[in-house]
């Protein structure tokens, strides 16, 4: 396998490894007890708990999962960008075809309860938003 295959390949393993560890321990530990910032939520639907069906949600993680592949290796993302969008798809994956929801622990002030996984597809967002913008700037240069 070539090595630009293996390390994005590692890399979404070693975060949805974080993934699902800090899930194990913040969420079904009651780790949670002591601490002012975590609240053990399973969301069984969508973002901010909108309900949908699941099948459906886990069909489209399954289209996404398969989309990220391709435009990753269409180089439309980078190595980063992949692992973060996969890592995070696959661990809220997981959650939702074995307990029927995604367990959140993370609670900031006002700002919906989240987890790792979350912070992964939001961080993956950024890059890619970064990453575009600093495009579009560059090509304005060229064209000026």
């Amino acid at each position: 396998m070539k090595k630009k295959r293996i390390f994005p390949l590692l890399l979404m393993i070693g975060l949805l490894a974080v993934d699902q560890i800090s899930k194990y321990f913040f969420y079904d530990q009651e780790l949670w007890s002591s601490s002012s910032f975590l609240e053990p939520f399973l969301n069984t639907g969508i973002s901010r708990g909108i309900a949908m069906p699941q099948l459906l949600i886990i069909g489209i993680a399954f289209f996404c999962v398969l989309l990220f592949v391709y435009v990753y290796h269409k180089s439309y993302l980078t190595l980063w960008e992949v692992s973060l969008f996969m890592a995070g798809t696959i661990g809220n994956l997981i959650d939702r075809c074995f307990l029927g929801g995604v367990r959140d622990f993370v609670a900031l002030g006002n700002f919906p309860i989240f987890n790792m996984a979350d912070a992964f597809l939001t961080a993956a967002v950024i890059l890619l938003c970064i990453r575009e913008f600093l495009l579009l700037q560059r090509r304005k240069k060229r064209v000026s």
